[in-house]
């Protein structure tokens, strides 16, 4: 896999995006599990960085 600076500062955007709106109402999953489906990551992977990110949201809440 092969991330380009486009793709990086893509993948930033939409991380921040789907950290805003997870904040605000939940399910800022829906925002970043395709975003890194979408830049190729193998689905066990996306999934698993997003339980990690969304972990460290309950633990520090």
């Amino acid at each position: 896999m092969d991330l380009n600076l486009t793709m990086i500062i893509i993948i930033i955007l939409f991380g921040f995006i789907a950290a805003f709106i997870d904040s605000v109402v939940g399910g800022g999953g829906l925002i970043s599990t395709p975003a890194l489906l979408a830049i190729g990551l193998p689905p066990s992977v996306a999934l698993g960085t997003n339980k990690l990110a969304s972990s460290f949201g309950s633990l520090t809440s």
